[in-house]
């Protein structure tokens, strides 16, 4: 069991909220989160701070039911599915849905990158999504950083790269 606000730590709070047609709401905190959202000693002061809790895990709740609602505009996969099968819909998932990804592996315990193998038909296919998507990337931070010039020669190789077929048309 994690904290419900960092999901890190191990909870050492644990509380309870029981609406009068009896149903109940559960918070697990840990220590830091605690002290952070103003859980003290005080008991007028924690009456407040519980049902701020309660509001603030709502909220967020709320927050991350609409971001896993989002959808690939290209398969239309969203990101709840991706999260219950472990995997993605097609190769722009993993781009547009990165951070997402991300976060959902640290929570795993999923460190590192992909080193699998790729089948062979499939290798002049990633190639190129996967230098479209580095280099797309490569331009954002550029952007971001307002190094205008490398924004400039990334700007070129991703108009050079989109007149590159994906593929040949070979069949096999």
């Amino acid at each position: 069991m994690v904290c419900d606000f960092c999901h890190e730590r191990e909870p050492v709070i644990y509380l309870e909220q029981v609406a009068p047609n009896g149903q109940k709401r559960k918070i697990n905190l840990c220590m830091e989160c605690a002290i952070e959202h103003g859980i003290s000693s005080d008991p007028k002061r924690i009456e407040s701070s519980i049902g701020q809790l309660f509001k603030e895990l709502s909220d967020k709740a709320k927050f991350i039911e609409q971001e896993n609602a989002r959808m690939c505009p290209v398969c239309g996969t969203t990101l709840l599915e991706i999260k219950k099968t472990a995997k993605a819909g097609c190769p722009e998932c993993y781009a547009i849905f990165k951070d997402n990804i991300q976060r959902y592996l640290d929570v795993k315990g999923v460190r590192g990158t992909y080193t699998g193998t790729m089948p062979a038909r499939l290798a002049a296919f990633r190639s190129v999504l996967n230098d479209r998507i580095a280099l797309q990337n490569k331009l954002n931070d550029a952007i971001k950083n307002e190094d205008y010039e490398k924004a400039a020669l990334y700007r070129d190789y991703l108009r050079a790269l989109e007149k590159t077929p994906v593929s040949e048309g070979e069949h096999e």
